[in-house]
């Protein structure tokens, strides 16, 4: 009996002794850095990316010397959830602790895009593709404003958004500021919910009759390419209006809006988004292809064309009711201004003063 004792002794004396001698190896290892460089290493973590996949980038970087010691300790640690995503500055020659305490202490950068009234969805693309997000290109940008059904559920003011329509027009112009990290998700739904606070402010003011939120978007694109004065919106939203009605279809040639921003949609093309149809002629204006002609197509185009503010959207919605005016020419000596017209005589009168104006 005293043998066996001993030698469950001597056992437990041994497995002590190297218990005690894993805990300094492991501690040691721990408390050892990766390496003796001080050098700055910029370090990216995802957004989901597991402690696992943390821990071997670490190691290729040369960041700690065992990852599997690495994944345990954050483990040991119940840290696993709190390693956050985010942009992290390292170093070599920190210990494990070190890594561990800083990459719970996400140094994010912030990013701040602005989107100008009247741009369209490749323009805004651009923008945000190239402001600096770690997850987000202009390609991605691009194909997520062209999926508008992608994000119809739970935003109330896309109910009217056709199956196959674009976000053209329902991306708020403002300025945002927003975490490196986020993705094209958080980006595209933030700048959804901004329109949908705005156009929640007019919703009372409609006062066109039967007309959806889609209408009202596509119009208020429209005033917003056209009047290069607040003042006037109103006013260039009755004249379109105006030329929709149904009594008046013999006098705009059964309901054509006649735009010229909606042709410069068409034609647009990277570099010149908006080019001038100065240099063409009526057979090739009228000509460009497609339902976004206005010139050639009766009615509203089946989209928006550009992002309208909140003052177009609101000229959209609430036009002057009290001017009769359809037309509009721009105002000889005072740029930007237009003198309005109720008749193609009235109208006539008035592009002849500009044009002797402008030679």
């Amino acid at each position: 009996m005293f043998r066996f004792f001993r030698a469950l002794f001597l056992i437990t004396a041994l497995l002590a002794v190297i218990a005690a001698a894993v805990f300094m190896l492991l501690s040691g290892e721990i408390r050892r850095p990766g390496g003796s460089d001080d050098t700055p290493i910029e370090f990216i973590v995802e957004t989901g990316e597991n402690t696992n996949a943390i821990a071997a980038r670490l190691a290729e970087l040369k960041l700690v010397r065992q990852p599997l010691l690495f994944v345990a300790l954050a483990r040991l640690q119940n840290l696993d959830d709190k390693l956050q995503a985010g942009n992290f500055v390292l170093r070599q020659n920190m210990t494990m602790n070190e890594i561990m305490i800083a990459l719970q202490q996400a140094r994010v950068k912030e990013v701040q895009i602005t989107i100008i009234e009247g741009m369209r969805l490749e323009q805004i693309a651009e923008v945000v593709g190239n402001a600096g997000f770690l997850n987000i290109t202009e390609p991605m940008a691009l194909a997520a404003f062209q999926s508008g059904a992608r994000f119809k559920a739970g935003h109330i003011y896309l109910d009217s958004l056709p199956a196959d329509a674009t976000l053209e027009g329902y991306l708020f112009p403002d300025t945002y500021r927003l975490n490196e990290t986020d993705t094209i998700t958080d980006v595209v739904d933030l700048l959804i919910g901004h329109f949908e606070e705005q156009y929640a402010t007019l919703e009372r003011e409609v006062q066109v009759p039967d007309v959806t939120v889609h209408s009202i978007v596509t119009m208020a694109s429209i005033i917003q390419r056209e009047a290069a004065r607040d003042d006037e919106m109103a006013l260039i939203s009755a004249v379109f209006w105006n030329r929709l009605k149904p009594e008046n279809a013999g006098e705009t040639g059964g309901g054509k809006l006649q735009s010229d921003p909606t042709v410069q949609y068409i034609l647009g093309q990277p570099g010149d988004w908006w080019p001038k149809l100065d240099n063409l002629t009526i057979d090739e204006i009228n000509g460009a292809p497609g339902l976004y002609n206005t010139r050639v197509q009766n009615g509203l185009p089946p989209g928006p064309i550009s992002a309208p503010g909140l003052t177009a959207l609101r000229a959209a919605a609430r036009p002057d009711a009290t001017a009769n005016y359809m037309y509009f020419v721009a105002k000889c000596g005072a740029p930007g201004q237009h003198n309005f017209a109720a008749s193609y005589d009235e109208f006539l009168v008035f592009e002849q003063q500009y044009l002797s104006c402008a030679q």
